[in-house]
Parts: C-alpha cells; structure tokens; sequence
C-alpha cells in the first residue's frame, strides 16, 4: 500500500480542514500534527506538510518538525500554507523549501480570520499592527474548499508518478488482459450538474473502450461534456484479491462508418443492425490514463496500484 502522511499545524482550524480534505483524496493517508507524529512515520512512502502563516512565518511547531527532521530531505514530500495574503505564503514556503532541499510541489491556500476566535494576543497584536498599518480590522474568508481540492489533486497525480515500479510494457500486458477479459463496466457522464453512473456491455480494442447503445440520459453528458471515466472491476471477495480499474478518457459518438467496424469487432451483422426498429448509437471511450489496483502485484511490485498513461499528459 503507497501510503501518504499530512503532518499539519493549525491554531484556528482552517489548516486542519485543508489538510483533512487532501488527506481524503489522496488516500490511503493519515493526517496528524507534529505532537502526534506516529512510531511508524518513517514508512509513508509521500509526505505533506502544512502550515497556517503567523506574522509571515510558518508555525513554530512546523519548523521545529523539519528542523529536528533532517530524514524528510530523502523523501518525496510537498508542502502548503493556510494565510490571508499569498505573497506571505509563498515566502514562508521558500524558508521552509531552503530547509528542506526542495519540494515537489508547493501551494499557498487562502485562509480565515474571525475576530470572535482570536485568542486575547493575537487580537491585540492585530489591534496595535492596524494602528501602525491604518487597515481596518474585520473578519476575512478567503478559504476556497475549490482551491484546496485542486491543490489536492495536482498532488494525487505527483505521487501516482511515483507509484509505479514494474515495468510500462509489462503494466500494458496487464491492462490489456484484463480489459479483453471483461465485458462490462460503468461508465460515468455529466449533464449541468447531474452525474450518471450506467452499467454497459463493452469491447475493447487495445487503445480505446466501445460501447453499442440505443440511448439514455448517459447522451446528455456525452453531448455536453466530452470528458469521462469508465471503471471495470471483479467482485470483492477479499482485501487480498482485489482487481479493478478507473479509466479517464474522452467519450465521442461514432458515425455510422466507424459504428461499423465496431459492430464487427463485436461480432455483429451489420445488415441486421441497420435493419433494428431504432437508432443504435456507438460509444468510443479514448483511454488517456489507467489506475489499476490489483493485489496480484504485489509479487512483483512494492505498490499494489499503478498508474499508466495511454496518451500523453494534457
């Protein structure tokens, strides 16, 4: 399991949520402060850290951790910050990247500022620096739950990069095999804010995923929204004998002469198909990426998922 470890400080609660909701999307992951660093640490294989900004530095506690830390150089690891002025972010983010060689990955969050929760200090330091400053003091929100969701999947991607130790040509072979194997999957579509998740026969060609269908509201997100993402999995019957992938590819609605060929590759009497009561439609799912779990690799691999891109990285 490629696991992944948030190690956050947060005075006011606004780093914790970030750090909490990319603990969740990046997954499998665990989310703790500095004071509740576990035993086992170390073994996580991708590091975050996070840190809301306090007089234009990162939490004391935070940069103690990486002081007394020095192991986090040889890890891959990325960082953020939780404040109300970005440039503040990035600063203390640079103070922090110098200490630690390098990053793969930083990001400046924006942050809260509610007056009711300050604690007497901070409200009296806030007091005495609007005096000298002239700034009005007032309640902030800059915090973006949209902003934070970004960030946490720029880092999903990074460390999927690093998921993957067996060879691209063997993981192919894998995938190949297992999509010719099967003949249904779940295809999942968007239409104005309504998802649709439909069951689908399915066959395969070695590069992209055919669907025949008759129609259905799964159309009104393929008109709208060329994006899409299949899943073809096994039955669960076990943790140690899982298989399954999500693809992420775009979906198009073939004409009648590449429906042909579809309807051959199924085995299928083109005649007869043409001769139907209704209009069949062909579905092609262009595969760009793979994530394939299954637990058959951890013979030959560390990690029991891997991530294969079929197109190149848009």
């Amino acid at each position: 399991m490629f696991r992944t470890l948030i190690i956050y400080e947060s005075t006011y609660g606004s780093t914790e949520e970030a750090a909490s909701a990319i603990g969740r999307i990046l997954g499998p992951s665990r989310c703790c402060t500095t004071g509740e660093f576990p035993e086992d640490g170390r073994e996580f294989d991708f590091f975050v850290i996070g840190s809301g900004v306090y007089r234009g530095r990162l939490h004391d506690r935070i940069t103690d951790f990486i002081k007394k830390n020095p192991w986090l150089r040889d890890k891959p690891f990325a960082i953020f910050s939780v404040s109300l002025s970005p440039d503040d972010g990035r600063r203390a983010l640079s103070e922090a990247e110098k200490l630690l060689g390098g990053a793969v990955h930083s990001a400046t969050l924006g942050g809260r500022m509610i007056l009711e929760r300050l604690s007497d200090g901070d409200l009296e330091d806030l007091r005495r620096f609007s005096e000298v400053a002239g700034i009005e003091i007032k309640d902030y929100d800059l915090f973006d739950i949209s902003e934070v969701i970004e960030v946490a999947l720029e880092l999903k991607e990074i460390r999927d990069s690093l998921m993957t130790d067996i060879d691209e040509n063997e993981l192919r072979e894998s995938i190949d095999e297992f999509l010719r194997s099967h003949n249904t999957c779940v295809l999942a579509t968007c239409h104005d804010s309504r998802p649709r998740a439909t069951p689908l026969e399915y066959v395969y060609d070695g590069e992209s995923i055919y669907v025949i269908s008759e129609g259905g509201e799964k159309f009104a997100g393929i008109l709208e929204n060329s994006n899409a993402s299949v899943a073809v999995y096994e039955d669960y019957t076990s943790m140690s004998n899982l298989a399954g992938m999500q693809i992420t590819g775009v979906v198009e609605i073939l004409d009648e002469e590449e429906s042909e060929r579809i309807y051959n590759l199924r085995g299928l009497d083109t005649e007869a198909m043409r001769n139907l009561p209704v209009d069949m439609n062909v579905i092609r799912i262009s595969i760009h990426k793979v994530e394939f779990l299954n637990s058959r690799f951890r013979e030959v691999s560390a990690a029991a998922k891997h991530v294969l891109w079929f197109k190149e990285k848009v």
